[in-house]
């Protein structure tokens, strides 16, 4: 796999080097950064359920607390970042959230990899999640960061807050369709 290698804005650390997309993978827990900004200031607002089969992510974990409002970075995620990009892959880049403690908004695991479709695939020295088969809510965002977050969570906050979702927290999962774009699919109770 071919990584572009650029340091995109808003990296501070001389240890990351990482293509455009991946400074902003998988903070999914993140606080609005901009929280006054509007639905309609968002580029894409809506969402679809959809069936997935299971899917499994190999990768590093890590474990990650939810961010405050405005704090983007994670040392601990970026070095796994950096780490897995550095490796032979077995797949596609994704993460999945798992692990999530009793109090859902507090802590979970991340896994910071690949899509793969099987152990075999697991590069040595990686975890693998199996994120269930089940009915997924997925986002969608395109753009520069930290817009492509900003409107990524302004969407899942105004469709939680609207009860138009209502997450299982089994285990969630991001993959990246190219450089710019995150779709994220979080487990849901069918409707």
């Amino acid at each position: 796999m071919q990584v572009n290698r650029t340091r995109p804005p808003g990296v501070h650390s001389d240890v990351v080097d990482v293509c455009p997309a991946q400074i902003w993978l998988g903070w999914g827990l993140i606080a609005l950064r901009n929280p006054s900004r509007t639905l309609r200031e968002s580029r894409q607002l809506q969402f679809e359920i959809v069936e997935r089969d299971e899917t499994w992510v190999a990768g590093l974990p890590v474990r990650s607390p939810k961010r405050a409002l405005g704090e983007l970075r994670d040392r601990d995620l970026e070095a796994a970042w950096s780490a897995v990009l550095h490796q032979d892959l077995g797949g596609p880049l994704a993460s999945a959230y798992t692990d999530y403690t009793g109090e859902l908004s507090t802590y979970n695991t991340q896994i910071v990899g690949y899509q793969c479709d099987s152990l075999e695939q697991v590069t040595r020295g990686h975890l693998a999640a199996r994120l269930p088969r089940g009915t997924y809510a997925r986002f969608s965002s395109v753009g520069n960061f930290p817009r492509v977050m900003t409107d990524l969570w302004t969407q899942i906050a105004y469709a939680e807050e609207h009860n138009q979702i209502r997450r299982t927290f089994t285990g969630d999962f991001e993959c990246y369709p190219h450089a710019y774009k995150i779709d994220l699919y979080l487990a849901v109770d069918p409707r």
